[in-house]
């Protein structure tokens, strides 16, 4: 089986300051149930860039699964179209331009929603910032105060919407962004996860999972048998992610 970089899930932390710079650690993970046993499989790496532009290390952090071969490093320049498997900030696609601020929400992600709307295919080719600040603006637009929150080790949330009743009896929603591959299912450890923070003290009222793909069954099983209250967590696929896209109204 071989898995592009692209399809892996990339979070960038920061690291150590040395004498060569700053040094950015990045977590790489790739989930997918397996097709004999039907469990899920996460392979999964910890890498260092340091200096800037050189990968110093990589660590196998893979849980359910043996890898068998370490990552092969690729010098970009040797690379005529290069893909850049470590980037500081964003992944540049030709023809995109990657927001990295919710102010400016209002002038472009419409005109990429619209893009969606005309060509469904296209959600599949913008980047997973580009899909945060998309549902950010779709419950915006649903009178929802939004915030697309900062990566953090634990994970958890890629936005916090909050919905402010006249009653003065406020809701408030964690929102997790999975911009997959259709055939990269997202499996029961993010739902897992998600729910762990859910039930946190500082924990939502609801939680949701939204994708551009689908979820395992063992992900839809923890959604609907395991947790508590099926109040508590939904998971929205492609199918309502679209729906969601359809709806909104450009001005």
């Amino acid at each position: 089986m071989s898995v592009p970089v692209q399809d892996f899930q990339i979070e960038s932390y920061g690291g150590k300051d040395g004498g060569m710079g700053h040094e950015t650690v990045f977590d790489l993970k790739y989930e997918y149930p397996c097709d004999k046993c039907g469990h899920d499989i996460e392979v999964s790496f910890m890498a260092s860039e340091y200096p800037q532009g050189f990968v110093s290390f990589i660590e196998d952090t893979s849980e359910g699964a043996d890898v068998l071969n370490d990552p092969e490093i690729i010098d970009i320049e040797e690379i005529e179209s290069p893909i850049y498997l470590f980037p500081t900030q964003e992944i540049i696609v030709p023809e995109q331009r990657i927001i990295t601020d919710i102010s400016e929400i209002n002038n472009t992600i419409p005109q990429l929603i619209k893009l969606i709307q005309e060509d469904n295919s296209y959600i599949h080719r913008i980047s997973p910032r580009d899909f945060e600040e998309i549902i950010a603006e779709i419950f915006r637009d649903k009178g929802f105060d939004v915030e697309i929150t900062k990566k953090t080790r634990d994970g958890g949330k890629d936005i916090i919407a909050i919905h402010k009743h006249e009653l003065g009896i406020d809701t408030q929603y964690f929102i997790e962004c999975k911009r997959h591959k259709p055939t990269n299912k997202v499996g029961v450890g993010i739902v897992r996860q998600l729910y762990g923070v859910h039930t946190g003290r500082a924990g939502p009222n609801k939680s949701i999972i939204a994708t551009t793909s689908t979820f395992t069954s063992g992900a839809i099983d923890f959604a609907n048998n395991i947790i508590k209250s099926s109040w508590e967590m939904d998971l929205k696929d492609i199918n309502d992610v679209l729906k969601w896209i359809k709806k909104y109204k450009i001005s």
